[in-house]
Parts: C-alpha cells; structure tokens; sequence
C-alpha cells in the first residue's frame, strides 16, 4: 500500500527546485518498500536558546507529573508612554501597580492546582537590545521584592475594572510606592525613555507554585507590547484622581529565564539511552529533544545504488500520559553539522508542507518527510549525525508531548521507505 502522503510527493516533486535526487512513486517502476529497519530512539537536553525581543515571554510555574518542576521568569525594561513628565505641585502617590495582560496559559489554574505567587524585583544590572540575551542569563536585582502577590490563581477570563473601565484580563500586582516618590524626585529621568531607563534599569517578574505537588501551576504568556506598563496613580494640588504610565514598548530590551528541576525518571532517560528507546519527550522552554538513530541503513543498502522514492518517519504520542498538556502542534526533525551545531535537513529546507511535523490527532502522531535527508546519506552527500526531533517556537511556548520510543511495545517510532534499485 501506498503511503498516505504519495500525493503531497506527486505535487512537491514537480517543483523545479527539488532537483533530481528524488523520484515520483506513481512514475517508477519496479517500487520496492521496506519498513522493518530497526529504530533507535534517545533523550537529550537542548542547549540554551536565544529568548531576548521575542513576540511573547513566559512566565509562570508548574510541576509537570513527568518532567518534574518548570519556572519561567522574565526581565524587562520599562519607558515613559511620553516625553517630559511632569507631575505638578503637591504631588502624593496613591498606588504603583504592574500591569500585564494576559495573552494564553499551559497547565492546570483551576481553584486549588493554580494558585501561584508572583513577585517583582528591581534589576541592578544595565541591559540593552545590543546585545543577546539567552534562556539561562540573569542579571543581578535587588535581594527586596518591589511587589508580590498572595498566592492567586490567575483569570483569564473575566475582565478588569481599571478607573471604571472594563480592561482585558490581566496580571496586576502592587509596587512599593517609594520607586514613585523616587521617580518624582528625578525629573531628569522623565526627559525621555533613555533617560528614564538609567533610573529604573529594569525589573524582574518571577514567581512559585504553593507547594511542589504533581499537576499544581500553570504556564502563562504574555505579549509584552501588547499593554504590559507600570501604572502610577497620584494626585497633586489640582487633580485627585491621575495616572502616569511606563509601558514595555519596542524600544523595551526584555528576555525570558528558564528553569528545570527534571525528575529522577527523566534523568534516568537521558543518562540510560536504552530506557529512551521506550519512551521519550519533546519540550519547549529549551527543554527536551530526542534524538532518531537508523543504525542499519547503510548495512541495508549494501553497496547497491539506491534512489529514494519516498522516506518518513513516523512517531506515535503516548496519548494515555497526554492528561491536561496538550502536545505540540508542530515539531522539526532537524540535524547536526560538522561542528555539532544544529541545523536543518534538506526537507526542512524545502518547508514544512514537505517536512511534515504536524500533530495529527485523528492518529496521534506526527510524521516527517526524510526523503532527501536519507538520498543524501545513502550517496555519501552528507554525514548521518542522527536526526532530532525538536520543538518550534521553543522560546515563546510551553508544549511538551510524551512520545513511544524505537523500542516501544505498542506503536514503535517506524522507518518506511518507498525507493527502487538502480544499476550501478
């Protein structure tokens, strides 16, 4: 039987750009398939990635029943939303609360399971968009909290009454009024953003689940030009009821912090690679990767000239651990340079119409297009370094997806190849 995607294939090849190497299934003749070729799975962590001035910042907590405890945290720069402030004469702060809309979540918030506690820090430490931010930096804060909330869990449903207006769900936690009375006594640093941005350098959200139980917290994003500011309530010898507001804006540096605290199980998977060979994961939050091994290709081909008509791989999720965490909706199968650095397959090239990846969930799994990828082993084009499995959007996402392994006992990861034998 055909493969399900030999109509992709029949369209993708009549691009001029896919070369030669690769053949129509309904125009060959003599069309051989084999899919039994053994398949080795493992576990590994991914490296830092980069996090600053992307479109969303993560930040929340939960302790995933497989992983173990995950924490995103976020710092960013704040700017007047104008130039030349002044707050007039006899001014007294009534309240300084940071304001962040919520834009989605990954885990659990409700009642009990999603109570988390945020807390808010002055950054001490000059940043700027000039230079790159990654998932593992820090900059050094004040040892105080500025702000914290009790331990709430987060609504994103049900609107907020700011000053009598209905405003977008959000994130609001309360300042120490004395940064107001700092800033109102440096009318400097209320010139211009620049100016501004050397008296409070930045801050530091952050925050912690009630207690580390399994399924308690929740991930939260948030699009931080997207009405994320810092609200200065005040009033002076004219006007009782006024606001001033520092906004993130464009001109904003702001980067994302990661951190994983695996469980023993999940170390062991990646410590042991046998045990990944029966179930292993993929995870954003520059996370979790697994790596796909055909380790008898070549001792299959045997020396003889083989053109690929068509090659995928095929990676069933263990649905059953799905619970409340949905999997990814789109993973890469990329590979590895010379120097070790990762880096796409020639499918991936092409796109991901051709690559594949896409989670179907009719049949809970995903399937990736390797046909050029194995082409070019198989004619000593490249070197097979192994193939990963990684997540998208690793930076700005919270996804994680349980998968079967090479060697699992119900749906195995599978190799299926389409190809004929040429004469030499």
């Amino acid at each position: 039987m055909l493969f399900s995607c030999l109509l992709l294939l029949a369209s993708a090849c009549k691009q001029p750009d896919l070369g030669l190497e690769v053949q129509n299934p309904s125009d060959a003749v003599n069309l051989l398939r084999i899919d039994d070729l053994s398949v080795r799975t493992s576990l590994e962590r991914e490296d830092s990635v980069r996090t600053d001035e992307l479109s969303l910042n993560l930040l929340g907590a939960y302790n995933d029943p497989l992983l173990g405890s995950l924490r995103a945290s976020f710092y960013t720069q704040l700017r007047p939303s104008a130039s030349n402030i002044s707050f007039g004469e006899d001014f007294i702060a009534d309240s300084l609360v940071l304001v962040l809309p919520y834009r989605g979540y990954y885990g659990d918030l409700t009642k009990l399971k999603g109570l988390q506690k945020f807390t808010v820090y002055r950054v001490t430490q000059d940043f700027a968009q000039s230079s790159v931010y990654y998932s593992n930096d820090t900059l050094a804060i004040e040892s105080t909290p500025i702000g914290q909330t009790g331990f709430i869990v987060p609504v994103l449903t049900d609107s907020t009454l700011v000053t009598g207006k209905k405003e977008a769900p959000q994130l609001r936690i309360r300042l120490n009024t004395a940064i107001a009375q700092e800033i109102q006594n440096n009318a400097a640093a209320l010139v211009d953003g620049d100016a501004f941005v050397q008296l409070l350098k930045g801050i530091y959200i952050t925050s912690e689940t009630r207690n580390n139980l399994p399924g308690e917290g929740a991930m939260l994003d948030f699009s931080l030009l997207s009405g994320a500011r810092m609200d200065l309530f005040y009033k002076n010898s004219t006007n009782d009821s006024l606001r001033t507001s520092f906004a993130v804006n464009e001109n904003c540096t702001r980067f994302t912090r990661f951190n994983h605290v695996y469980s023993q199980q999940i170390l062991n998977l990646i410590s042991t690679p046998a045990l990944a060979n029966e179930r292993t994961y993929v995870q954003t939050m520059a996370g979790l990767r697994t790596r796909i091994d055909i380790p008898n290709l070549r001792s299959w081909q045997a020396g003889r000239n083989i053109l690929v008509n068509e090659a995928r791989i095929i990676v069933p999720v263990a649905f059953n651990d799905f619970g409340i965490y949905l999997p990814n909706p789109q993973l890469n199968m990329i590979t590895k340079g010379e120097d070790g650095t990762l880096e796409t397959t020639p499918d991936l090239l092409i796109g991901d119409s051709w690559a594949g990846g896409t989670y179907d969930a009719v049949k809970k799994e995903y399937i990736f297009n390797v046909t050029r990828y194995i082409q070019k082993i198989l004619t000593d084009l490249i070197v097979d370094r192994g193939l990963f499995i990684q997540s998208t959007g690793t930076g700005v996402s919270s996804y994680r997806v349980p998968l079967n392994g090479g060697a699992s006992a119900e749906r195995p990861v599978r190799f299926e190849l389409l190809y004929q034998v040429l004469p030499q």
